[in-house]
């Protein structure tokens, strides 16, 4: 298995802020909290009650070896990310400007992508948390953790992901301004729909690996397992 040929664990996220960064979002505090804190905010009660069981969990079923699954898993991993790739990287021309150009159509467009990005790559997930329980008691507990985590950052990690489509309305009316098509820029004055274009397949892009991430890492976990164990 070479996963990291799929995506590069670690990076991704990183490439996200830096795009966004680039854009009209709003700047972070110098000093925010630290990792664990700002983890820590997200879970209730209820959801450190799950999680503690999550740790506790123990299967009931017998395992059995699933390493030539995991293998087609990463096939698919990449295939999956191969083919949204392509899909986002037309994106734009199946827009109709019309006579007057608004941003409206383009979201619209952009929107779709994104939900086809967060719908497969959580399809894709659950599939490989659901063959994770089919290995062994490790496996399993990772799995039944992964779900728990998943959870409970559903509705945060909605609302980050939900203010890009806004970065790329703000960004799409200063790029449609006189100001910003100047010479001084670099962009000329009838180039700023492909910039915008390229810069929303960008933003895209880096949320489509950001979103593949865990699936990345819970494959990496089980080829490890399978390549570890006696």
């Amino acid at each position: 298995m070479n996963p990291t040929a799929s995506v590069q664990s670690g990076s991704a996220h990183a490439r996200l802020l830096q795009l966004l960064a680039t854009g009209d979002a709003p700047r972070k505090p110098d000093n925010p909290p630290c990792f664990a804190e700002r983890l820590s905010r997200l879970f209730g009660l209820g959801d450190t009650m799950t999680l503690d069981a999550a740790t506790a969990f123990r299967s009931r079923q017998r395992g059995m070896d699933q390493g030539p699954v995991f293998e087609q898993l990463t096939k698919e991993l990449s295939n999956t990310r191969r083919a949204l790739r392509r899909k986002v990287s037309r994106y734009g021309e199946e827009v109709e400007p019309g006579e007057s150009l608004s941003a409206e159509p383009y979201l619209n467009a952009w929107l779709v992508l994104q939900r086809k990005v967060a719908a497969s790559s959580r399809q894709l997930r659950d599939k490989v948390r659901k063959e994770m329980k089919e290995h062994n008691q490790n496996l399993a507990r990772l799995a039944e953790l992964d779900s728990v985590f998943d959870h409970t950052m559903a509705s945060f990690t909605g609302q980050c992901f939900s203010h890009i489509s806004k970065v790329l309305e703000q960004r799409f009316h200063s790029l449609q301004t006189p100001s910003d098509s100047s010479p001084d820029t670099g962009i000329a004055p009838d180039d700023w729909l492909h910039r915008y274009c390229e810069e929303a397949q960008n933003l895209l892009l880096a949320e489509l690996d950001v979103r593949l991430e865990p699936v990345l890492g819970l494959l990496e976990a089980c080829h490890n397992e399978v390549n570890n164990s006696p």
